[in-house]
């Protein structure tokens, strides 16, 4: 018995009659007749069917349930993704900073002349140690946690050439047991990821002395994918993020992942009853040309990073699409999303020698007092 299940596949794949249509090149009313049961598609169709809706042809005749769809996580906020991206976060965190902005931070904004122990929550390699050290009061130490086993070696071996006092535990922040409280306790890039940010944030607190500082360094997604030109790329399509928009709020719906939670960590942390709350933006702007210094090696660092250097195969780029598509997109807006990245990547392999770029992270710094 054939039970053609194209209104169930549309409706999950959040598409009208009339966009499945014109991926078929039939009008809406055509669906409609389909989806009806008034009359049937072609036989030569039921493969495009089945591809658009990543089905066999039997699930979409009915003769074999359907594949399940429900909504697969994000899993950047475990460990496990983190596992192999030490490469990554070296490229990105190199170009997140000016040393002398962070330095006035320090030294004027949060007027630190005394030595602190500082616990960095997600510290990755330990980069933001890294930094931070040289312009702490001298006696200062940091303790780095993370759940990843590989970072934490690394952030281990990058401070072995360093001499600064410095502790790294391997452990997930939300389930580290300890009476040790820290004169500040920050974190970067770790809020963005994880299920709930608030539950993170309020451990940040709890592992604050009293009279001690929280620090909370994070991206607006909504900064970050306005914050790219390239030169030779028409800026407007760069900042095209209908199908994103889409999907940031479905992450945020089902899984409590905040696409803008660094516009919402100062109100965090005034329920929190943190005192004298401020915010700063971060003034790192990457502007590359051919003639800048290191011009080779930050291209490469950013191609890298940003997935820049290696155009996807067909059956990537249908992996990624069914992926954006359980995560809100419409097929169309994941096609042409994956359409415009793999532009980019075309664009950088053919302008390798002569590419101009301005990037601005966006990040916000939101800080107060226990």
């Amino acid at each position: 018995m054939i039970s053609l299940k194209i209104a169930e596949l549309r409706k999950r794949n959040n598409m009208t009659q009339q966009e499945l249509g014109d991926l078929l090149s039939v009008s809406y009313k055509t669906i409609s007749k389909w989806e009806k049961g008034t009359c049937l598609p072609d036989v030569n169709t039921l493969p495009e069917l089945s591809r658009i809706f990543n089905v066999s042809v039997d699930a979409l005749l009915g003769l074999v349930p359907l594949n399940s769809t429900h909504y697969r996580p994000s899993n950047s906020g475990r460990s496990e993704y983190w596992e192999n991206r030490v490469e990554y976060l070296k490229r990105t965190r190199v170009t997140m900073w000016n040393a002398d902005y962070l330095k006035f931070l320090v030294r004027d904004v949060w007027q630190i002349s005394k030595p602190v122990e500082v616990l960095d929550c997600g510290c990755g390699y330990g980069a933001l140690g890294l930094m931070l050290l040289p312009m702490l009061p001298k006696g200062s130490k940091y303790v780095g946690v993370d759940f990843s086993e590989k970072m934490i070696a690394e952030a281990k071996r990058m401070f072995e050439k360093e001499d600064y006092e410095a502790e790294f535990i391997h452990s997930d922040i939300c389930e580290l047991q300890t009476m040790k409280h820290y004169d500040m306790v920050i974190s970067q890039a770790v809020l963005r990821h994880v299920d709930n940010a608030e539950v993170f944030l309020h451990k940040m607190i709890e592992m604050t002395k009293p009279g001690g500082m929280v620090i909370s360094i994070e991206c607006n997604r909504e900064f970050e994918t306005d914050g790219l030109f390239i030169e030779g790329v028409d800026y407007a399509s760069l900042c095209e993020k209908q199908g994103l928009k889409k999907m940031w709020q479905k992450e945020l719906e089902l899984q409590n992942r905040d696409y803008s939670v660094a516009m919402k960590i100062p109100h965090y942390m005034k329920k929190a009853g943190l005192k004298n709350i401020d915010c700063r933006m971060n003034d790192k702007v990457l502007f590359l040309e051919p003639d800048k210094e290191g011009y080779q090696q930050i291209l490469a660092d950013r191609m890298k990073a940003d997935h820049w250097d290696d155009e996807k195969s067909k059956a990537e780029i249908e992996n990624d699409i069914a992926y954006f598509v359980n995560h809100g997109m419409s097929r169309e807006e994941a096609i042409n999303y994956c359409n415009q990245q793999n532009g980019i990547v075309k664009y950088m392999k053919q302008h390798k020698e002569d590419i101009a770029l301005t990037q601005v992270g966006g990040l916000m710094i939101s800080y107060g007092w226990k």
